[in-house]
């Protein structure tokens, strides 16, 4: 009964059905077909938008596969010599276009007689540069990125464990050279004030003694001259006037012309004396003044003085030695100075507190001028009181006590000028005592003979360093670097900056030993800023020196020997062409033969005169008088730096110290004076660029570092294009279509 029953079941269904189907109202007919055309739709449209995302990225790729093979093509020269890439080679559109239609006939298939879902069509393609290796940000990074893996650190880093031991004796040679200098310039005004002073002292005692007045007292009787009157023979012949004037009194008669004469006589030469005196108080008084103002003048130049030594008795600001001294650089422990060095050179700082005088010593040498004045000014008044009474002497009637007040006064006046005599004119004791203060015992003396060696010294360094200058200059080597230069500005054109060139190394204008000495000091000084820099801050500088020390050429010192020894700049002549001193072009930018030599052998001598001017303070410490260390370190720094050059021109290079047992290169120096400059600056980076320019003929303006890639790829749409356009119009496609195909572009910029 079931089976019959199942059996009718199914017949029902299949009969329901098959009415349902194929009724003759046509209902559900159209329905089906509405539901299938539409499931056709969707799918169709489903296909044609996955073939266009498959366009997307396979356009995508092959642009960036094209991009990547431009870029394959580079510059073999440049990278070779350089490590710098640039677009060479083949040209970049016809290599793009070449491997863009490649890529492009891959991504439709290789079976040309089989099924391709996405046949594509390149329609265009461009390339374009998008950087370019003259740009300064772009050659800095090529730069940077190619010594971060290349450079040798290990060489500068080992400068600075061999340098960093000095820097505690450096930065103690640097504040009391800086001190003892600012001492002797102070030192050296004040004394040529006292100096004056003593001048002044001098001619104001001349002005006493030349004036005549010692003639006409006088104080030795011995010194009367027959011919002349004087003070003395008037008052010996007063004995005699006396007794004719009572006898002339008495008997009226006899003597009336010797009276008149000898009264005459008696106030003539009062007056005279009196006149003689007044112009001699006058001319010491305007001397003496002066002699208190250049007193005044030391006095306060000794208050400059003490401040200066209070200041650097203060903590100066020495960060940068501080900064490598503090900083734990490997290899230091093989490279030290003797522990006493700092201190050594510390306690020649503290001496410079001996050149100051104290206050009490300008009071008493006011004293002793104030002294002096009272001295003059006593004759004067001594003369005035003489003329005095001279008159009263020949009041009449004549007395005794007349007499006895006018020997009183030509016995002062004579004590007067004879005190004063004694002590100023002859023999002189106040002065004597005073110029033996002055000379500061054999001092003085030694002084003047260290300071002419010091002087021959550094007139021969001079003359060393301005050779460098004076070297003739061929028109050829004129020419390139002429080119360079216009290489350079052209390249400072390109980056929108504006052109400068590096101050020479002033040591070469010093006026004397000891203004190179400063100089040198403020070199070294600026030498270890640069260290601390590049150990503390950033090694971009270190990486832009040791590319500069490795790709370009440096000047090597043999060049110098015959002009150090012979004096023959014959050879440097010739040696002095811009391929032989490209690194010292791209440190200092003269665009002439000499003027990069000279500038870095200059700092070259400074920064050796720095060192051994630091050597010298210690050798020299056991002389005791600030000054005459200073003067012999200078002495000792100059010898032992011209030694070092001589060394340099020899074998190319130099002990570093004679406490410091390493020899450093010149290239070596090379590699400080770029820390100190900064390799990175723009104008030193059009100049490198300027160089590789130059050498290679290409101009690095018009090559490309990287470049953008635009390809234009279209496809047939195999369903409705209409629909397709119709979703375009609302953003949901990149690209459009066109007819019966959809294109679409792709950009891609790729760079070293």
């Amino acid at each position: 009964m079931a089976a019959v029953t199942g059996k009718k079941g199914v017949g029902a269904i299949h009969k329901f059905r098959s009415r349902l189907m194929f009724r003759e109202d046509g209902a559900v007919t159209v329905f089906s077909v509405i539901v299938l055309s539409s499931l056709l739709l969707f799918f169709s449209l489903l296909i044609d938008y996955a073939r266009i995302a498959a366009v997307h990225k396979l356009t995508e790729d092959a642009v960036r596969s094209s991009v990547r093979s431009v870029l394959s093509a580079y510059d073999s020269t440049l990278y070779e010599r350089y490590g710098l890439f640039g677009r060479g080679g083949t040209e970049g559109q016809k290599l793009f276009s070449e491997v863009m239609a490649a890529n492009a006939e891959g991504a439709a298939g290789s079976d040309k007689q089989g099924l391709r879902l996405v046949r594509s069509k390149l329609e265009t393609s461009a390339l374009h540069a998008a950087s370019f290796l003259g740009n300064h940000k772009v050659f800095a990074r090529q730069v940077l990125e190619e010594m971060k893996y290349k450079a040798p650190v290990d060489f500068t880093l080992e400068l600075a464990a061999r340098f960093a031991p000095m820097a505690g004796a450096m930065k103690e040679a640097s504040v009391t050279v800086g001190l003892l200098e600012g001492m002797r310039k102070l030192y050296e005004k004040r004394e040529s004030h006292l100096d004056r002073v003593l001048q002044l002292q001098e001619q104001a005692a001349l002005a006493v003694s030349g004036s005549g007045i010692h003639a006409m007292i006088p104080v030795r009787p011995e010194a009367v001259t027959i011919a002349g009157d004087s003070a003395l023979t008037i008052v010996g012949e007063y004995g005699a006037y006396a007794e004719q004037v009572m006898h002339d009194q008495s008997l009226q008669a006899g003597y009336a012309e010797e009276i008149e004469a000898y009264e005459e006589k008696v106030r003539a030469f009062a007056i005279e004396l009196r006149k003689v005196s007044g112009e001699m108080l006058k001319r010491h008084v305007k001397l003496h003044s002066d002699a208190i103002t250049e007193l005044e003048e030391a006095r306060l130049l000794n208050e400059d003085m003490q401040r200066l030594v209070q200041q650097a008795n203060q903590l100066p600001d020495q960060a940068a030695y501080d900064a490598v001294s503090r900083r734990s650089v490997t290899g230091t422990g093989q490279y030290q100075v003797p522990s006493s060095a700092a201190s050594d050179i510390e306690q020649v700082k503290k001496s410079a507190d001996e050149l100051v005088k104290p206050d009490d010593w300008f009071s008493v040498y006011r004293q002793e001028l104030e002294a002096q004045g009272r001295a003059a000014a006593a004759i004067d008044m001594e003369a005035g009181g003489f003329q005095t009474n001279s008159l009263a002497s020949l009041v009449k009637p004549i007395t005794s006590i007349a007499a006895e007040t006018w020997l009183e006064g030509i016995t002062s006046l004579r004590l007067a000028y004879g005190g004063y005599e004694e002590k100023y004119i002859r023999p002189a004791s106040v002065m004597i005592s005073r110029k033996q203060t002055q000379e500061q015992g054999n001092v003085t003396a030694q002084l003047e003979r260290q300071e002419k060696q010091a002087g021959a010294l550094w007139k021969q360094a001079r003359g060393l360093l301005h050779s460098l200058t004076s070297v003739p200059q061929t028109e050829e080597h004129m020419q390139v670097f002429e080119q360079v230069k216009k290489r350079f500005n052209d390249n400072l054109l390109f980056n929108q900056q504006l052109g400068e060139t590096d101050a020479a190394s002033g040591l070469e204008q010093a006026s004397d030993a000891h203004e190179a000495a400063e100089q040198s000091i403020a070199t070294m000084g600026d030498i270890f800023e640069g260290m601390a820099g590049m150990l503390e801050q950033t090694r971009d500088s270190l990486y832009f020196g040791e590319y500069v020390v490795h790709r370009y050429v440096s000047f090597a010192p043999q060049h110098l020997r015959s002009l150090m020894t012979e004096g023959n700049v014959s050879e440097l002549s010739h040696a002095v062409s811009f391929n032989n001193q490209e690194a010292e072009y791209v440190i200092y930018g003269f665009h002439n033969p000499v003027g990069n030599i000279a500038a870095a052998y200059g700092e070259l001598f400074a920064a050796r005169l720095a060192v051994r001017t630091m050597e010298g303070l210690i050798a020299s410490k056991s002389l005791g008088h600030p000054l005459l260390i200073l003067s012999a370190a200078l002495i000792y720094g100059l010898e032992k730096t011209i030694e070092d050059m001589l060394a340099f021109t020899e074998r190319g290079s130099a002990p570093l110290s004679k406490y410091v047992k390493a020899e450093l290169s010149y290239t070596d120096y090379l590699r400080l004076f770029i820390l100190m400059h900064g390799a990175g600056h723009e104008t030193r980076l059009a100049r490198m660029i300027a160089v590789i320019e130059q050498n290679s003929g290409t101009m690095l303006s018009a090559v490309p570092s990287g470049v953008t890639g635009e390809a234009s790829v279209s496809v047939e749409l195999w369903f409705i294009p209409g629909l397709m356009r119709t979703l375009g119009r609302f953003g949901l496609l990149d690209g459009k279509v066109v007819g019966n195909r959809y294109e679409t572009k792709q950009t891609i910029g790729w760079s070293y």
